[in-house]
């Protein structure tokens, strides 16, 4: 009887033992395939591209729906050549209503107009609306992100991939935080009109409903003119913000962060720096080293473009 017991406690422990270093096998394959989202800040000036902080900035990152920014970019791009009108109506795919959230939860055969779409990408962050944007310029989304990697190296972004429209993720969608930076003071520089009507919105009305957005700073932070959050699990939370007081323009890059809390309050904290906002700090001795980002010429990218 005792010798059963024995046996069938041994046998117990066996699989406590199996289980115990399968789970442990499986935790690491997990910490393998989604490494911790790496860190990055950076803050430029908004007019040169002068570099004032830079933390990782040349490491690639996954951009999450900080994507958005270029599928916008292409879509200013259309309205300013003509190729698209803001009341114009795009039509709505099934495999655009078939993005996973966030979204506006179109519905398939349906339309939704540029200026709609626009609001939606850049207050909702919504992918559906991303892919109804990449469908009706370019035919397919896989097509518009080619457009997208193109415009990306005429604007200097040497790397950066585009794989979709919206920033769902993709191992092979990667960018820097100093190519973000170039982004952002492209579309700012590029499309002056859009920019201020557009990005400076958190909320907007769809179909008889108040979307709101999820972009405190944009709200909150005194001078802040927009730009775009993003998430998901491998990129960490990300922001990208631009900001002018006076007659310093700034842009502000946060990404890997764990929550947007903590994202918020770093991105303050160096744009409040850079702006010579005085706080009860231990000052360190010695000063800031500059560099400046190379920016692609605007004419060279419409000679390019032709």
């Amino acid at each position: 009887m005792l010798k059963r017991v024995s046996l069938a406690t041994m046998f117990l422990l066996l699989v406590s033992v199996i289980l115990s270093a399968t789970e442990a096998d499986a935790r690491k394959r997990r910490e393998k395939i989604i490494p911790a989202p790496t860190k990055t800040s950076l803050v430029v000036d908004g007019k040169s591209g002068r570099i004032l902080h830079s933390r990782n900035a040349r490491k690639k990152i996954y951009p999450a729906s900080l994507v958005k920014v270029m599928t916008v970019y292409l879509i200013f791009e259309s309205l300013e050549s003509g190729r698209l009108k803001l009341n114009q109506k795009l039509y709505v795919s099934k495999y655009a209503t078939k993005a996973r959230p966030l979204k506006l939860y179109l519905k398939p055969g349906r339309k939704i107009s540029v200026r709609d779409a626009v609001l939606g990408l850049i207050v909702k962050s919504a992918n559906d609306a991303a892919r109804v944007v990449a469908e009706n310029i370019a035919g397919s989304e896989r097509k518009f992100a080619r457009l997208m990697t193109i415009r990306a190296r005429q604007l200097g972004m040497k790397d950066t991939t585009f794989t979709n429209a919206s920033g769902w993720h993709d191992p092979k969608q990667v960018t820097t935080a100093v190519d973000l930076a170039k982004l952002s003071i492209a579309i700012k520089r590029d499309f002056p009109k859009y920019y201020r009507a557009f990005f400076s919105k958190t909320s907007f009305r769809f179909e008889g409903k108040r979307i709101k957005g999820h972009n405190k700073l944009t709200a909150t932070y005194p001078g802040a003119e927009g730009l775009k959050t993003g998430f998901h699990t491998p990129a960490g939370c990300n922001l990208i913000t631009t900001a002018t007081r006076g007659n310093k323009s700034l842009v502000g890059i946060v990404t890997g962060r764990k929550n947007g809390t903590i994202r918020n309050r770093k991105m303050v904290q160096l744009l409040d720096k850079h702006f010579g906002v005085k706080h009860n700090t231990i000052k360190r001795k010695g000063g800031i080293k500059t560099r400046k980002m190379k920016l692609a010429d605007r004419k060279k990218r419409k000679s390019r473009r032709k």
